[in-house]
């Protein structure tokens, strides 16, 4: 019998001022939160069960609310898409929102979010994924150490809901100056 395996893997790049790579890492993440389930299970089943949105308010998922959820977000908007954050605690089941994200802007402590952009899902060998990106620009004048990447969905029109977090072991530096390039990698492996 073959068994189909789901990962969500991840992949940090810190270029920095004039474009050269200048840090990346990568990881298989352990990153699916249980509002991801939830949202899984109202695509494929009648939904009904409860999510927790971003600001720790319990919302219930149907099965009409998944044609209306998005990952794409544009410049400036830090409340969904792929998001960073400081923050170090390890990954529990339920947790609804990073520890500590960093806010959109162009100043010391802030990272300058670009649009999301998503590539089609492609085939190969027994391998199927697709990746969510996003760029991060350090305008200020001080170093920023990213810890934690989360991938938040918004619902319909303001609803935000966090579905995988990553947290990076050590740390990755984002000098000023710099830019930060986040990917999400969705993979389905059959074996």
């Amino acid at each position: 019998m073959r068994r189909i395996v789901e990962k969500l893997e991840w992949e940090a790049i810190v270029r920095d001022k004039d474009g050269k790579i200048i840090a990346r890492r990568k990881g298989k993440g352990d990153s699916y939160l249980k509002n991801y389930m939830v949202l899984h299970f109202a695509l494929i089943g009648l939904g009904g069960e409860n999510a927790v949105d971003t600001g720790g308010n319990t919302v219930a998922i149907n099965k009409a609310d998944c044609d209306d959820v998005y990952v794409d977000a544009g410049e400036g908007a830090d409340e969904y898409g792929v998001v960073v954050g400081t923050g170090t605690d390890d990954n529990l089941p339920g947790m609804y929102n990073l520890q500590s994200p960093i806010s959109h802007g162009d100043g010391d402590n802030l990272l300058h979010y670009y649009g999301v952009s998503l590539t089609a899902p492609t085939v190969s060998d027994s391998n199927v994924l697709y990746e969510i990106s996003r760029d991060f620009k350090n305008n200020g004048s001080v170093d920023i150490t990213v810890y934690e990447a989360g991938l938040i969905v918004k619902i319909g029109t303001a609803t935000y809901v966090l579905i995988g977090r990553q947290v990076i072991s050590g740390g990755i530096v984002v000098p000023a100056g710099a830019t930060l390039t986040f990917k999400f990698k969705p993979k389905i492996t059959v074996s």
